[in-house]
């Protein structure tokens, strides 16, 4: 049976991790949220059984995994690209929903700054959108008051906060909006911490959820994904990329003769390897790592070799500005929207010259938060 495509809000749901039976049937739930990951190692040793038996049993299925990245932009998009892939290979429908959950403990801090927190929640759903699913966050209310920014995250993502907050600790069977916590934005709300006495979380949806996949969706999300891969982003100072354009992928390998693989598991079409060189026919992409050369595409990025060369670059980061001068502390003059594309006409060290002036004086976007388009 497939995923069910659409609920209604006002419908209950529960979100699972591997202390939860691997078979997903409770009293009255339309959707269920399964742990897929914890930081860039952990994957829930469940998820794939649950994820199983929540298809199965008719039921709205998305993910979510646990944050380590405290606020770290750099470890939220490593989180959250391994959460994407596993999500993927573990069967979570394409246009489904991925939840970036931001608590304190196991490895993850709320206490620093609310917006270097919301910056990293913000890099982290950024990954998850451009992947092909739809991101949330969750947090108790009082991490979305205290330590996020949700007028922030709310202006990219509109109604995506998945929040935390209990009447009472223990059985509840039905939400009580006496006691919802109230603050813009709110997609689910995690009102019970033993749904129907069960050792299981329960949610209530405010808004319709919706996935927009189906087996010609995928389909298409795989020839979009093909298409793009075409052109892949890439940081302004790597030099080339390797494209996995094998239909099944392609094997890492130890040595350049292609003798040994690293892995039984093979790398997905249409993912990024950067080149650090040709040995024997094979392509290098890391210490020890090797692809076969006619499993790959190579696409090589001139910006990295000539400073005056032209092109086109992305904006990868939430907040992204342009900037009157090619310093790291200069004034902001403007915001880019994230995902946008910017002409630029060479660069000085990392930071790109934009194309269009503003008010007739040259402007500027670092390279490190708007990525080369090859």
């Amino acid at each position: 049976m497939m995923s069910s495509l659409n609920v209604q809000k006002r419908s209950y749901g529960v979100d699972l991790a591997n202390w939860q039976d691997s078979t997903v049937n409770y009293p009255n739930i339309k959707f269920a949220l399964v742990k897929v990951t914890e930081g860039t190692n952990y994957v829930n040793p469940k998820a794939a059984a649950q994820i199983k038996s929540a298809k199965n049993h008719g039921l709205l299925t998305g993910a979510y995994f646990y944050a380590n990245h405290s606020d770290s932009v750099t470890k939220a998009k490593a989180e959250a690209r391994f959460a994407v892939a596993k999500a993927k290979s573990l069967g979570v429908p394409f246009g489904s929903y991925l939840a970036d959950d931001f608590e304190n403990g196991d490895g993850n801090s709320i206490y620093g700054y609310a917006n270097l927190n919301t910056d990293a929640v913000l890099a982290a759903m950024a990954v998850i959108k451009e992947s092909g699913y739809k991101p949330l966050v969750y947090a108790s209310a009082s991490v979305f008051r205290n330590n996020l920014n949700i007028s922030r995250i709310i202006k990219n993502y509109g109604t995506c906060l998945w929040v935390a907050s209990y009447k009472v600790s223990g059985r509840q069977d039905y939400a009580d909006f006496n006691y919802f916590p109230s603050m813009d934005g709110v997609a689910i709300w995690q009102f019970a911490n033993a749904y129907h006495g069960y050792n299981v979380d329960g949610n209530i949806n405010l808004i319709d959820l919706k996935i927009s996949s189906n087996n010609h969706q995928a389909k298409k999300t795989e020839k979009a994904t093909e298409s793009l891969s075409q052109h892949p982003v890439v940081k302004w100072d790597v030099g080339a990329v390797a494209v996995v354009s094998n239909s099944k992928g392609a094997y890492l390998y130890t040595d350049s003769k292609l003798t040994k693989r690293e892995s039984d598991k093979l790398k997905p079409q249409g993912s990024l390897w950067q080149v650090f060189g040709i040995k024997d026919g094979a392509i290098c992409v890391g210490k020890n790592q090797y692809m076969d050369g006619r499993a790959v595409y190579i696409k090589a990025n001139p910006i990295a070799y000539n400073d005056q060369k032209h092109g086109v670059a992305k904006i990868v980061s939430p907040y992204t500005h342009a900037l009157s001068a090619p310093k790291a502390n200069a004034e902001k003059v403007y915001e880019l929207k994230l995902d946008s594309k910017v002409e630029f006409e060479g660069r000085v060290g990392r930071f790109l010259k934009l194309k269009d002036k503003y008010h007739g004086k040259q402007v500027y976007v670092t390279g490190n938060r708007a990525y080369i388009v090859l």
